[in-house]
Parts: structure tokens; C-alpha cells; sequence
């Protein structure tokens, strides 16, 4: 829900320091809001970011649409309609993200970043959403706490929101 006494302000991030989203469980936009504000301040260039994709019209590629870095997928539907005869591809880098935060693989994750150049892994509340833990499979995201200062360091950590820096 967006808090109705919020200033109506032409920063089109201000909402989300003040309000919720319910995918299936609460979401406090608060925490994207200041994650995404400590990229916009710290990060240079035009490094490539991987988060959680979705189907459209969700909150889903909110780093790559409101920091204006490249990511993996980017926009699903709009990939997929821009790029006609190699829609297919990107429905496979759709595929590949997800393979990407539910392996324990960590070689196929560490190939993963490397094919596409990742720089900046983010895992928030909505990562845990889209790939949640399901009782007797092996979590893929616990590779994260686990190799941090191996393959990728932390540069940012808000309650429920990790951003890693993958390692050259």
C-alpha cells in the first residue's frame, strides 16, 4: 500500500520510502529505496546488475529501471517484443537468472557471472519472494553468506537487502 500522506513530490523513488508491497508476503519498499539510493551514490559506471525477474507488473528489475544500470534481463516483455527473432534468447536469460539464485552449484553461479559480466548481485525481500525456500530442496541462496569474501564481497547490507560485489 502507498501511504496516502506522502508529499507529492516529482522524485518518482519518494513513495517507496514509505510504503509496502504484498507478493505474497509484506515487502517494505523502504529498504529497495535505500539500497537503490547507496547504487545511485556509489556505483560507477555502467557495471551489469543481476536481481530477481518476474512477470510484468510486478516489482521485479526495480535496480536496472531505477538506477539505469545494464542487468541480466532487463524489462521481460519489452526484451522479448525489441528483439523479435531472438526473443527465445532472452526468455533462456529469464531461465538462467533463476537457475542462478536457487543453485548450490556454485560453479554454474560463478559461470553465470562471468557470461554475463556481473558485477553487483542483489538480494533483498523480493529475491527471497521469487525464490523462496521449499521444504527437503537445497536453498540457492545460502551460496551467498557463504562464499561472501570467496567470490563476491559485501559493499551494502540493510536488514533483509544485500547487495555483493562480485570479485574481478
Amino acid at each position: 500500500r502507498i501511504n496516502p500522506d506522502v508529499l507529492h513530490l516529482l522524485d518518482s523513488m519518494e513513495y517507496m520510502a514509505h510504503s509496502q508491497l504484498w507478493a505474497g508476503q509484506t515487502m517494505e519498499l523502504s529498504e529497495d529505496y535505500r539500497a537503490l539510493r547507496w547504487m545511485q551514490d556509489n556505483v560507477e559506471g555502467s557495471p551489469v546488475t543481476v536481481e530477481a525477474n518476474c512477470t510484468e507488473y510486478r516489482w521485479c528489475t526495480r535496480f536496472t529501471i531505477y538506477t539505469g544500470l545494464p542487468g541480466v534481463v532487463g524489462w521481460n516483455w519489452h526484451q522479448r517484443q525489441q528483439r523479435g527473432n531472438f526473443a527465445p534468447q532472452v526468455q533462456d536469460r529469464v531461465n538462467e537468472v533463476g537457475m542462478f539464485y536457487t543453485s548450490i552449484d556454485i560453479q554454474s553461479a560463478l559461470a553465470f557471472l562471468k557470461k554475463y559480466d556481473v558485477k553487483y548481485i542483489v538480494v533483498g525481500q523480493l529475491e527471497r519472494n521469487v525464490y523462496p525456500v521449499i521444504p527437503d530442496i537445497p536453498d540457492g541462496l545460502t551460496k551467498f553468506p557463504q562464499y561472501e569474501g570467496v567470490y563476491w564481497d559485501v559493499v551494502y547490507q540493510d536488514l533483509n537487502t544485500t547487495i555483493y560485489q562480485v570479485k574481478p
